[in-house]
């Protein structure tokens, strides 16, 4: 376990391995327990089209996609975690742009976001701490 804990990939694959069983569960609130989910956590309520509903599933089967990479990752390449992990919030803050540049707004209270603050948080904390100790395992260059 200290040979393990010496790597640097040992903890954005934990971080990742957490957040793809994360999203399993969020799909399984997405698509299984979507009307629940949609009364409960998204506040919606009985005047909410059908349309939006199903566009609410429709993310909890991109939640049970990106889980299961996800974890396959975290455990197959583990090289590949802490890249993964800051794709996350890219991913999501380059979909934000586009859809801005639509000129599409929200205005409703989604509850949701600061949900999402804290999982987009945690991955560009993970990022951050695998860059600081992937610095401090290189050897300093000698002057020749």
């Amino acid at each position: 376990m200290k040979e393990k804990r010496r790597d640097a990939f040992w903890l954005p694959s934990l971080v990742l391995f957490f957040i793809g069983v994360l999203d399993v569960i969020r799909g399984v609130l997405h698509t299984f327990l979507l009307n629940w989910s949609a009364a409960h956590i998204a506040k919606f309520d009985r005047t909410t089209p059908m349309d939006q509903l199903f566009l609410l599933g429709a993310f909890g089967i991109s939640n049970y996609l990106t889980g299961f990479i996800y974890v396959l990752i975290s455990r197959k390449a583990r090289e590949l975690s802490p890249y993964v992990l800051i794709l996350v919030p890219s991913a999501y803050l380059l979909g934000l742009m586009g859809i801005w540049s639509g000129h599409v707004h929200a205005h409703a209270a989604f509850k949701g976001r600061y949900f999402m603050f804290v999982y987009f948080g945690i991955c560009v904390l993970a990022f951050g701490i695998f860059l600081v100790q992937k610095a401090a395992r290189q050897k300093p260059r000698s002057k020749s």
